[in-house]
């Protein structure tokens, strides 16, 4: 990966009343919302947003939510990543807190409400999507990030939902390959033997 800081950033999403997503007193207060979702009105979607609980969970619902729980000046300089790309590609439940990673290269002063955490990174010219308005690490990328910084199970059962996955297009192949050809990383060698082992397990599960 090279030191680069990602192409400028489109402005952040805005609510255009497509999606109902519902914030602690925005309009209801905390309470409401959670009795709303015991009747089963509502759902939580992520952290303390909510959405219609019939309201299926698509790509333009995800990044409404996000629009809403990231702040305007974080969306311009962050992008979504880790188990946060990986939750919005469907391949882990909600994470806590949401990671969003910023360029080392690039001063940010923003303030990070609850919930959310910063990582600084350096990014390469394909490692940065835009989905419906949302910043995020494409899915190299984001298994690349879980093989090196997300250990355990949420970690390998995200990296094996992403690369087994079709509809992604992220290998085991191209994470080895991104992987032996990082420079100096530390974890480098031992996120290499985490994805042999995952990819074994993978041609097991293919073979049953």
């Amino acid at each position: 990966m090279t030191s680069l800081a990602p192409a400028p950033r489109p402005a952040p999403s805005t609510y255009d009343g497509a999606f109902s997503v519902f914030l602690p007193g925005h309009p209801f207060s905390r309470a409401e919302l959670h009795a709303m979702t015991v009747d089963g009105v509502l759902r939580r979607e992520l952290l303390d947003a909510h959405v219609h609980a019939s309201r299926p969970s698509t790509d333009e619902l995800r990044a409404a939510v996000l629009g809403r729980v990231i702040p305007g000046n974080l969306q311009r300089r962050g992008v979504l990543g880790r188990l946060g790309a990986a939750w919005f590609y469907r391949c882990a439940p909600e994470p806590s807190p949401l990671p969003v990673l910023v360029d080392k290269t690039a001063r940010t002063t923003a303030s990070v409400p609850p919930g959310i955490v910063l990582h600084q990174t350096r990014f390469s010219p394909d490692d940065v999507l835009t989905r419906q308005g949302i910043m995020l690490t494409s899915p190299r990328r984001t298994a690349l990030d879980l093989a090196l910084h997300v250990p355990g199970p949420a970690g390998d059962a995200a990296l094996l939902a992403l690369l087994g996955s079709r509809r992604l297009r992220c290998s085991p192949e191209q994470l080895r390959h991104a992987l032996e050809t990082l420079p100096k990383t530390p974890g480098r060698r031992a996120a290499l033997t985490r994805v042999r082992k995952l990819t074994r397990a993978l041609s097991t599960g293919a073979e049953g």
